[in-house]
C-alpha cells in the first residue's frame, strides 16, 4: 500500500482492529489495515480529489496512535461499526466531519455526509481511492 499522506504518526496500535474484529464478529479486510498503516494520522499530500467530477476535501487520515486526541480512529469506528452491524469502517475525514469510508463487505470507499447522513461512492476500492491522489 503506497503512502499518500505527510507527518503521520508511526507509534501504531493495531490492537484497535483485533478489538472491533471480536466486538462485532468481522474480519476488517487487510487493505483497510494496510492504508490505515501507512497512513496513520497523516495529512494528505494533495488534499482535493475528484471523483466523478465532484471535488471532495479530504482534511486528515485516521489515526491508529492513542496519543493522537483529535483523529484516533476508535470513536469513529465504534460509531460507524455500530450504525451500519459491521459493515463501514472510518478512514479519514474532512474540515466539515464528513468521513471517508470503506464497505468492509465490498471493498468500496465511501463520503459520508454527516449532515444528510448519505453515503456517496467515490471508488470501487481503496487502491482506485488512492490513485484519485495522484
Amino acid at each position: 500500500m503506497k503512502c499518500i499522506s505527510e507527518n503521520r504518526k508511526l507509534n501504531i496500535n493495531k490492537k484497535i482492529f483485533e478489538d472491533a474484529e471480536k466486538t462485532y464478529s468481522i474480519t476488517i479486510r487487510s487493505e483497510i489495515k494496510d492504508f490505515l498503516g501507512e497512513n496513520s494520522g497523516g495529512y494528505p499530500v494533495k488534499d482535493i480529489i475528484v471523483s466523478d467530477g465532484e471535488e471532495y476535501e479530504v482534511r486528515v487520515f485516521m489515526s491508529l496512535d492513542e496519543s493522537d486526541k483529535n483523529y484516533y480512529i476508535l470513536k469513529p469506528i465504534d460509531y460507524f461499526l455500530k450504525k451500519t452491524k459491521g459493515k463501514i469502517i472510518p478512514i479519514g475525514i474532512d474540515s466539515g466531519d464528513n468521513y471517508y469510508c470503506v464497505n468492509n463487505e465490498t471493498g468500496k470507499v465511501y463520503y459520508w455526509s454527516a449532515g444528510e447522513d448519505s453515503y456517496y461512492c467515490i471508488a470501487e476500492t481503496i487502491d482506485e481511492f488512492v490513485s484519485l491522489f495522484e
